[in-house]
């Protein structure tokens, strides 16, 4: 039998709200409210003192355990989507097969969300959660979430970590573990094999081999995830600071080969002309140095590279280099047919791709026009893909370890448009000449107007 959390003392927004005993479960581990977002703290706050359950869930609390900054902070409530909707006027319900509600301070959003239960089942062989709307308790809401690392609920009354599936001990362990039986986690939403990988790489985690196991038996379900959803968790991977190793293991785990299979077609065809096929080697090499210099480039920067960027890295090892000497059509054609089938597969958006393309024109354009006359410089700087194309030629700086000046002198280039000229540089504009209105009627300028 667990102890129950020894509370703290009663904050002066806390003091009127009623205490409620807590769950029946294990609660250990404090954590700082300092570190909490103080518009989270305010949700949770109002939801309680509205007669709600409310916690803080998921990944803010493992971030927080674990001495990391969170991206985001959400909330779950016993407070019904339409309860937190109407406690919240800065709120918004969205979601059809997982209703929740947005409750939103300027541009950031706190996500609120009910309670649910494991679904019941659909009384078929396949598993796959097509709707998860059904309430219950927080026990209920921690023991259907995919991981134990994310299923933990801080209680801020009492400022302690509520944890019903051992997962504080796997955080303790490194170890990513899902919650039940890892075979059916998978089959009820596939999308979590990838969440899996993601966590792993990004908290430098190793997968429980139970979960690993059921991860390689299961990775064809992958294709029963809706495009928009895979895409997503894609992206998520690639701009998390971990994109070198979630690729490997999705190369380890095969997923890959179910997700893009045309994609590592292409690398395979291109590994054969260029004579570096070699015996498990199934991408281009410089693609890791690419996913590297991304990860740097994440940590240094601590912004996320758009999804063209994202997606130029992607290609680049595929782009044949004397393409930058072709005509802009012929490349804009060759670039759209060699991502066309990678594109339709996903559901890639049309902005992404046109953006990807000119961000791989635009890099080797860069190149030679800091040879260039200034005015074709400061028209491609002042373009929309401007921005995108800098990152990525510094990603390609670092990856290729060439292209250093080029890089420096577009950055000067960039600092000089943000700041504007130097006050030295400034010149005032000549003063126009206020020409005498001309006489149109006939009349001596001295008549004009008298009467």
């Amino acid at each position: 039998m667990v102890s129950s959390p020894t509370p703290i003392p009663a904050t002066p927004e806390l003091t009127d709200v009623p205490a409620w005993p807590g769950p029946v479960g294990a609660s250990r581990g404090r954590l700082s409210p300092r570190d909490i977002d103080p518009d989270a703290l305010k949700v949770v706050r109002k939801l309680l003192a509205g007669g709600h359950e409310a916690y803080l869930v998921g990944g803010c609390v493992r971030d927080l355990y674990l001495k990391r900054l969170p991206k985001d902070f959400d909330v779950a409530t016993s407070a019904t989507p339409e309860a937190i909707r109407k406690t919240f006027r800065n709120s918004r319900i969205i979601g059809r097969r997982f209703k929740l509600a947005h409750v939103f301070y300027g541009p950031k959003i706190i996500e609120t969300s009910t309670f649910r239960t494991a679904p019941e089942s659909r009384g078929d062989d396949d598993p796959l959660i097509t709707v998860d709307n059904e309430w219950g308790t927080v026990e209920d809401d921690a023991r259907r979430r995919d991981f134990t690392i994310n299923a933990l609920f801080y209680d801020i009354a009492s400022n302690t970590v509520v944890d019903f599936v051992d997962g504080l001990h796997d955080l303790d362990r490194g170890v990513i573990r899902t919650i039940g039986d890892p075979v059916v986690r998978f089959q009820e939403d596939p999308v979590r094999m990838i969440r899996a990988i993601k966590f792993a790489a990004r908290l430098d985690f190793t997968i429980d081999d139970e979960t690993w196991e059921a991860l390689l038996d299961t990775a064809g379900d992958i294709n029963k995830c809706s495009r928009a959803r895979l895409l997503e968790e894609i992206y998520k991977i690639f701009r998390g600071g971990a994109a070198r190793r979630s690729f490997e293991l999705l190369l380890e785990s095969r997923l890959l080969h179910e997700i893009m299979p045309s994609y590592l077609a292409l690398h395979r065809e291109r590994l054969v002309e260029a004579g570096k096929d070699r015996p498990g080697r199934e991408v281009d090499p410089i693609l890791f140095e690419l996913l590297d210099a991304l990860d740097e480039h994440t940590a240094e920067t601590q912004s996320v590279a758009s999804n063209g960027v994202v997606l130029a890295i992607l290609f680049a090892p595929l782009v044949d280099d004397d393409w930058s000497g072709a005509p802009r059509r012929t490349i804009d054609r060759a670039l759209e047919e060699l991502m066309n089938e990678f594109s339709v597969a996903l559901g890639v958006a049309r902005k992404d791709r046109e953006l990807a393309r000119e961000v791989l024109v635009a890099r080797h354009r860069m190149i030679d026009l800091q040879r260039g006359s200034g005015r074709r410089r400061s028209t491609l700087a002042q373009r929309q893909h401007f921005h995108d194309a800098l990152v990525f030629l510094g990603i390609c700086v670092r990856a290729y370890r060439a292209g250093g000046s080029e890089l420096q002198f577009w950055q000067r280039l960039a600092a000089q448009a943000t700041r504007g000229p130097a006050e030295g540089e400034r010149r005032a504009r000549p003063r126009k000449r206020r020409r005498r209105p001309r006489n149109r009627g006939g009349r001596a300028a001295g008549d004009a107007g008298s009467s």
